[in-house]
Formats: C-alpha cells, structure tokens, sequence
C-alpha cells in the first residue's frame, strides 16, 4: 500500500436516498433495528471526516451500468 496523506475526505456516491439518510441521521426506527451496531462504522467514519457520503441521481452513477440492464445509449454515456 503507498502510504501518501490524503488531502480530504473519501467521497462516496449512493444513490439510494435512504442509505444516505441512515448514514447522516442515527436514529432508530422498527425499518432499521435490524442493522446490527458493527455495520455503522460508515457512520463513524464520516463524523470522523474520513469519508464523506453524498447523493448521486441514477442517471449518473457510473457503478449502474454493471448491475442493472443498460441501453446503448446509457452504456455510451457512462464509458
């Protein structure tokens, strides 16, 4: 591993809303109790400033087009 300081936070684009959500609001509802506690080490990781979550729309997350059917025309505009 090359070990070079990193000048900011690691940012991590998720386009599924409430993933985002669960990350920035710790709160416990029935919906999440099953998460077990060792999983929030995201959470932790971005109060620490380690890596930043942020909302990316579908129509532009790259990681897509590996995982779901794609057009042409999609497939052209992310490669």
């Amino acid at each position: 591993f090359i070990r070079n300081p990193q000048p900011g936070s690691t940012v991590l684009y998720e386009d599924n809303q409430g993933a985002v959500q669960l990350v920035e609001n710790p709160v416990h509802h029935k919906r999440t109790k099953h998460i077990d506690v060792k999983y929030h080490y995201i959470r932790a990781a971005q109060e620490n400033g380690v890596i930043k979550v942020e909302k990316i729309h579908t129509d532009l997350n790259h990681a897509d087009i590996m995982t779901k059917a794609a057009t042409t025309v999609t497939f052209r505009r992310h490669v």
